[in-house]
């Protein structure tokens, strides 16, 4: 007879063949890894990665058996690095920057009018200018001031500037070139002045076309306000009418992800037809030749598939979609896998089909929130049932704060709770009544009152969330390394997997890890960071304890401004709790046009300002020759007195930062005449370690007199990507390389940093350095060359174009 394996029959098979699971992590990581490259690989490299891979898997047995799990890795890398080659957007047929081109195009999305200004997507099919014609097939986002009716499907041609899609590279800030990547489009801009011809009113598009009619039916029959914004979101997953206000409430209270529309709506949609179909199933004589679960099963995924549609097909429903098949199919096919191995399966045909999809917070949150689920619901068995979901809960904002932290998102310390509430309420009554009302509005046209009800309905849940939201601000977190995330992971999931005492060690070790650590900069040593943002100036200034904001960035009349996608984010990823002093050099909207949102946002203890009465908050002037000392570094105001009588550029707050370690000179955009005033009275302290020039580099600043009597070592422009003014300017900059200077520029380098420590050099650290990506155009340098040549400043450095973030 047959014996039983011996108890070790299983350790040997785990030592020939690794788990599914394992095999799949492994791919993973190979995923992950050419995800962050900053270039992609020739396919004459990628293509024979695999085949290696496969020939690994193949003869890896035995002693050779530990190969396997590398080979996957090489797997995942060879296949995402095919995938991105095979994916990447198409390149325009020549260097289009700063021209207007006459366009054939398609519109793609359902248009966003805010402000008197038109967003989509669309598809170009032929393009005409000045060097001939080219058709093909390129898709890009487009903005629109002072539109005509626009409709998706609509047929145009319009005169368009474009340029390649660029983020504002801050650590913390969003990556809007790579979401862009992802959804295939390459290029963005605006429709310029010209004579626009409609061509056809449906040539595609018949999906966002019937979402644009429900769009105008709910927004006929609803009042504006937070339940029609909300209603928009859960239907259509259309989040253009949630301002920044109702942002900042669902990111403090943890619920962003519930108007979002993602795994947890589609799954929603499935399991509540797949449920009732199931239910009627078994109550009829077709049960006994399909089961009832198969049959619940494929009527879910379709519900889930027609929700993923009506909401856009974005990648999140994509990915969510996929997954649902991929379960279906198993089940179809009669294999009851164990958990384990039926998410590994599901992962791997995600990251099969959506490689990319790995620089996607909703990747890691949705996969690690089912994680989760599938983690705890064996230890969940046995306890009362008013326990089993605030643990669940519990468990999966747990398992969820690493990929946060590693994404830079902002944790709400009331999440776990608030979600104890929101998530079945939303899930079991608001998003159900909101499908169901918008339906019955589709159905019968004279139904207003259906939708109307419901955005009541959410109307009130919102309130309770805007209440909740007074209660509790935005967490912080500890400073980000990707080793502190990868120490929160094991302590999270420790504390979710292991028993008894090793788990209470997994959440002392999550404790600690939040604990204050010693500062990291010592008495008289301080960090100036020139931040991104775009065509405008934000600066940084930190000491051992205290931190200073000189400007904001810019701010738009639509909503967009830079204190919220640049400087909040960078504040937050530095672990500042506050800003000590806000300086606004002058009041122009590049310099000071974020304050506003900044105050708002974080807490700022005190604002001084060139020109107070222009700013749009409660405002000091800036006195000359006061100065201050913070941590043993001396601050002062150097402009000169007379400066407070001026207007605009030449009223900029001066101010000299001086540390044990050397000096750093910030003059926002004081002009020639302040500048021969500070030249004679800086003379003594040159050579200055560090100027952040004058004006982004304008020709009005950065005189030959002043930079030869500051005769800096190190400058930085703060300049946006190809912005219509050419800054910094090429003579600006040779005068610069004339005295020695080494110059960076933010639309090259992203973020800069300078560290003045109290004994060495001053030590230079870009963002480009650290995080390349290769989605992001590298057509600007981060570092001039010595010789100053303005051919350096990169191709079409005399291009005009617009500010770059006029459509964002």
């Amino acid at each position: 007879m047959r014996q039983p394996p011996g108890p070790d029959a299983g350790c040997r098979n785990v030592q020939e063949e690794p788990a599914v699971p394992w095999k799949v992590g492994a791919f993973l990581v190979g995923v992950c890894l050419l995800q962050t490259s900053a270039r992609l690989p020739s396919p004459w490299l990628s293509i024979p990665a695999v085949a290696a891979a496969v020939a690994i898997l193949w003869v890896a047995r035995g002693q050779l058996a530990w190969l396997r799990l590398p080979a996957w890795t090489l797997a995942g890398w060879g296949w995402a690095a095919a995938m991105a080659l095979w994916q990447q957007p198409p390149a325009l047929p020549w260097p289009l920057e700063g021209r207007t081109w006459q366009a054939r195009l398609e519109i793609l999305s359902v248009p966003v009018l805010r402000q008197g200004r038109a967003r989509f997507s669309a598809r170009i099919r032929r393009l005409q200018g000045p060097r001939g014609a080219a058709e093909g097939d390129w898709k890009v986002s487009l903005s629109w001031r002072d539109p005509p009716p626009l409709a998706a499907g609509q047929r145009w041609s319009v005169p368009v500037r474009l340029k390649p899609a660029q983020s504002y590279r801050n650590p913390g800030s969003w990556d809007y070139a790579g979401w862009l990547w992802r959804q295939g489009i390459r290029y963005r801009g605006y429709v310029a002045r010209g004579e626009p011809r409609l061509l056809a009113t449906a040539a595609c598009c018949r999906l966002a076309r019937l979402r644009q009619a429900l769009r105008e039916r709910l927004r006929a029959a609803v009042a504006p306000g937070a339940g029609r914004a909300l209603l928009l979101a859960l239907v259509l997953g259309d989040r253009s009418e949630l301002d920044a206000d109702m942002r900042r409430v669902l990111a403090a209270t943890g619920t962003s992800h519930l108007v979002a529309i993602s795994g947890l709506h589609v799954s929603l949609a499935a399991g509540l037809v797949g449920g009732l179909v199931a239910w009627g199933w078994r109550r009829t004589p077709l049960a006994a030749r399909v089961p009832a679960l198969l049959a619940g099963a494929v009527v879910g995924l379709a519900a889930a598939a027609a929700y993923a549609l009506l909401s856009g097909l974005g990648l999140p429903a994509q990915r969510a979609l996929l997954m649902l098949a991929v379960a279906a199919l198993l089940l179809w096919q009669r294999r009851y896998l164990g958990r384990a191995e039926a998410f590994a399966l599901v992962l791997l045909a995600v990251l099969a089909i959506q490689p990319a999809a790995v620089g996607d917070a909703g990747f890691w949150l949705s996969f690690g929130a089912v994680a989760a689920i599938l983690a705890l619901l064996p230890q969940l068995r046995g306890r009362p049932v008013w326990l089993r979901w605030p643990l669940l809960q519990g468990g999966i904002t747990l398992a969820l704060y690493p990929p946060l932290l590693a994404f830079e998102m902002p944790a709400a310390p009331l999440g776990a709770l608030v979600n104890l509430v929101a998530v079945p309420l939303f899930s079991l009554l608001l998003i159900p009544l909101a499908l169901g009302s918008a339906l019955l509005a589709w159905l019968l046209p004279a139904a207003k009152a259906a939708p109307a009800g419901a955005a009541a309905l959410l109307e009130r849940a919102w309130q309770g969330l805007d209440t909740v939201a007074g209660w509790a601000g935005t967490g912080g977190h500890p400073a980000v390394s990707p080793l502190l995330i990868g120490l929160l992971a094991l302590a999270a999931w420790g504390a979710l997997l292991l028993p008894g005492r090793a788990r209470i060690a997994a959440l002392a070790l999550l404790v600690l890890l939040h604990l204050p650590s010693a500062p990291r900069l010592a008495p008289g040593e301080f960090r100036l960071a020139v931040l991104d943002v775009g065509q405008g100036l934000s600066a940084v200034v930190r000491t051992r304890d205290h931190w200073l904001v000189y400007d904001t960035g810019p701010g738009y009349p639509g909503g967009f401004n830079l204190a919220d996608v640049a400087l909040i984010p960078w504040l937050r990823h530095q672990g500042a709790r506050r800003v000590d002093l806000l300086v606004l050099s002058h009041g122009d909207k590049d310099h000071a046009g974020a304050a506003a949102p900044l105050l708002r946002g974080f807490p700022v203890e005190a604002v001084l300002s060139g020109e107070p009465d222009r700013v749009a908050v409660p405002a000091a002037r800036c006195p000359a020759d006061y100065a201050w000392r913070w941590d043993g570094v001396r601050f002062r105001f150097v402009q000169p007195r007379w400066s407070a009588g001026r207007h605009g550029n030449n009223a900029s707050c001066v101010l000299l930062v001086e540390g044990q370690g050397g000096r750093a000179l910030l003059t926002g955009d004081a002009e020639a005449v302040v500048e021969r005033f500070l030249a004679r009275r800086l003379a003594a302290l040159a050579p200055l370690d560090l100027v952040v020039a004058g004006h982004h580099g304008s020709r009005t600043s950065s005189s030959p007199d002043f930079v030869r009597a500051v005769r800096a070592r190190k400058v930085i422009y703060s300049a946006g990507y190809r912005n219509r003014y050419r800054f910094p300017r090429p003579e600006v900059d040779r005068r610069w390389a004339a005295v020695g200077a080494r110059r960076w520029r933010t639309d090259g380098c992203g973020a800069i940093e300078a560290e003045f420590p109290r004994k060495g050099p001053v030590r230079i650290r870009t963002q480009r350095s650290r995080a390349a990506r290769y989605w992001l155009p590298g057509d600007r340098p981060c570092e001039l060359p010595p010789a100053g040549d303005s051919d350096a400043l990169g191709p079409s450095a005399g291009i005009q174009y617009d500010s770059p973030i006029h459509d964002r």
